[in-house]
Parts: C-alpha cells; structure tokens; sequence
C-alpha cells in the first residue's frame, strides 16, 4: 500500500491525499498559516484511531451475535506534553442496543485490542525517510495537441472535441470555439435552428456578442460574454440559438465556445433543465500576472456557483505578456485551449488544445495567452455520441432520432424552423 500526498495548491499548506482510489484533503488551521480547509495530520492521527476502534467493535459483536445496533466514537486529545513525549487520546464509547452489562463491559474490553491501538501503544514503528531517485533521462513522448478542426455551421467554428486522437477529456466530449464572426443585418445567417440533446449538457460561454436560447422549457434568455449557461438535457429538450437583432445592425463580433458534458449514468433520463448564471457570479481571481474565472466545479482552491452533478472543471485565464503561473496539481483528466495569443511553454499556438499529463507552469508569449482549462474525472465507457445526441446503447440513439423526427419528442410550438436528424 502507497499513500501519496502532493500539494494541492501552489503557495498554500493545503495538500490532497491519494489512497488507492479515495482522495481527501488536509491543511493546517489559520493559526497555523494553513486556509482551514481540512483536517490536520493531529486530526487524522486521532481519527484513524477512533474509526479502528469503531470497526473492531462492529466486527465482533457481528461475529458474537450481541445486539449492537450502533456505535458512536468520541475523541479528544491532550496535546500539551507532546514535547515531552506525551500524547493523550480520551476515547468515551456510545454503544447503542439491548446490551448486557457483560456485553458493554466485552465490547469495551475488544475496544483496545483494535489494530490501530495496538500499533500506537504496543508495537514500535520505524519511520525511513529518504530523498525519491530521479528518473533515469530517457526521451519523452510527444505531447498530445489537438489540431482545430474548423467546420462551417452558418459561420466558422474551431472544433477540437470529439478528434481521433482524443474522443473527451473527462466528462467534455465536445468542445467548439465558436467565430469571431459578424452577421448581416435582418437576415438569419449565423442562426442555428431548434434541435434536439439527450443524456449531456450544454454549456455556452461567449467572450463577446451575444445570442438568444429559447428551449422547450419555455426559457427565452439573452445570453452575454461571462455568463454561464447550463442546460441538462436529461431524457430530452429541444432548443435554438439565434443571432439578436442588435448584434447584426451593429455588427458586433460573436466569439465563445459551446462545450457539451456527459451526464452522469444514473442522471442521464432525469428531468431537462435550464439555469442562467450572469457574469457577476464569476469574478475574477487576480493573481500576478493573470486572471482565472472558475465557471465549473473547483480550481485555485475557488468553486464555482454553477451546480453539477460530477465532479469536472471548467476555467478561464489570463494571462499577461511573458508571465508564468503554476496550475494546480489535479489528479483529474485536464485540458488546455488556447482561444487566443500563444504560449512559450509548452508551446503552443491559439486555436490547438493540449492535453496535459503533468503538472505545469504555462509561461504566456509576447502576446498573451487567453486559454481555457478543461476536464474532470474520466467517464467510463460504454458512452455513445451520434449527432446532438449522448447515450450508453445505440438502441436508445436510434429511439431518440426517430422520436425527434417523428415529431414524438419535446419541440418549441411557435418556431416551425427545426433540425432533421441525419
């Protein structure tokens, strides 16, 4: 067994801790230049014995046949000689159940025997510590970067998710950079007609212009650079995203990116819903140099507002010219867009993603580096995408094309303007 503890934040006391397939947090207390954001190690200490002796305890009175129903633990420590090399534990037992006085008094007895206990009081552990051996050089593998894949749906979009070499990063299976694009006046160029999703969820996030959703909730909602808008498809919602008439005659630039996420399987069918977050619920997190906006899930130790339902991150930064910044350590699956400028390190130009399988400090070109952080933990197959559509069988794609073509699936009424499903 291998635990491993790796800071989590840069600059911070916070460090996440890998065991085997969980993952929890410690930090130290604010007094102790820690955020508070955790447990501290004394915590854990303790803990582990309190949830030993827990464990024994339930263990045999299984095996026993006495009728413990319940067992609550409660610990308290007195650290005020530990640098004389006294540390006290006080552990008082709630044991809930039709027991005996014999049986308490047994159970009470075991509480010590428990493997913990015995190993901080009768067995003398040796701690070794030593520096971990640098890898041997060896040549390293090229980074994954994804090429755009540039696609004209009324205007040009950037798509980069779903690409042979990567289907998704995380719960992300399809990434789009959308324009900058200007549209004509009193035309419908630019506008992308009703269609349908299942089992994903859309987010569009513009970095100028704007763009009218209406879906078949009956949300009809303006969407502007820095707002974030979720809509969870669920078992179905049909929507359009049109060009505002302002937008047109004013010939404003429409620029953002329109990502799609993988629900999780057991909120695949749940109910479609909308939820418009305006701008000011992202501010940005000023750091040297940059600026990160967190839109999704957690980063820099800032969570997001928005709501959903698996873990996964989603970010905006900025950063200025030839300045570095060291991104958070993640044991998730991530991703870096470029939107705009370029990158010194790793090297990268605007308009390719990277796929990232190490921690890294991104040092901006002499242009600045507008880029998107994406991803989260990896979903596991089987996850089918055929068209707007997200599902675990190719039988319940085939029942949603044909409901949608059918006219059996949920519409807008006063748009007769709609999408065949190929």
């Amino acid at each position: 067994m291998t635990i491993t503890v790796s800071q989590h934040t840069p600059g911070q006391l916070r460090q996440t801790i890998q065991i085997s397939s969980h993952q929890l947090n410690a930090d130290a207390s604010e007094a102790a230049g820690g955020s508070a954001t955790g447990p501290d190690p004394h915590d854990l200490f303790d803990a582990a014995l309190a949830t030993c002796k827990a464990m024994t305890l339930q263990l045999y009175a299984k095996r026993k046949n006495i009728p413990l129903q319940e067992i609550k633990v409660e610990i308290s420590r007195d650290d005020s000689a530990e640098a004389k090399g006294l540390y006290q534990l006080h552990v008082s037992l709630e044991l809930i159940g039709e027991l005996t006085t014999e049986q308490r008094e047994q159970l009470l007895a075991i509480a010590d025997k428990c493997p913990i206990h015995k190993l901080m009081t009768q067995t003398e552990v040796q701690v070794h510590t030593s520096l971990k051996a640098q890898p041997a050089a060896t040549s390293e593998a090229e980074p994954l970067i994804i090429q755009p894949q540039e696609r004209d749906i009324g205007f040009i979009i950037k798509r980069l998710i779903p690409a042979k070499v990567q289907r998704r990063v995380g719960p992300f299976i399809f990434v789009d950079h959308m324009g900058p694009a200007t549209f004509t006046p009193n035309s419908t160029e630019g506008d992308v007609r009703q269609h349908p999703h299942i089992g994903l969820a859309t987010v569009t996030y513009l970095f100028s212009g704007a763009m009218q959703h209406r879906d078949t909730l009956g949300n009809n909602q303006r969407i502007e650079p820095g707002a974030v808008n979720l809509m969870r498809a669920g078992r179905g919602i049909a929507h359009s995203e049109r060009i505002p008439a302002d937008i047109r005659t004013e010939q404003v630039k429409v620029e953002g990116m329109q990502i799609w996420l993988v629900l999780p399987e057991d909120e695949a069918e749940s109910e479609p819903a909308f939820q418009h977050y305006p701008a000011a619920l992202f501010p940005a997190i000023q750091v040297p140099g940059s600026e990160i906006r967190v839109l999704l899930g957690e980063y820099f130790s800032q969570t997001s507002v928005v709501s959903f339902p698996a873990r996964c991150c989603y970010a905006e930064l900025k950063l200025d010219p030839c300045s570095s910044l060291a991104l958070p350590k993640s044991e998730q699956q991530l991703a870096i867009y470029l939107a705009a400028g370029s990158l010194k390190e790793p090297v990268l130009s605007a308009g390719q993603m990277l796929v990232m399988t190490e921690d890294l400090t991104v040092v901006a070109g002499d242009d600045g580096a507008h880029f998107m952080v994406l991803g989260g933990d990896e979903v596991e197959d089987p996850v089918l995408l055929n068209w707007n559509f997200v599902a675990r069988s190719p039988e319940r794609l085939a029942q949603a094309k044909e409901e949608w073509n059918s006219g059996n699936f949920p519409r807008l009424t006063d748009d007769a303007e709609w999408i065949p499903a190929p």
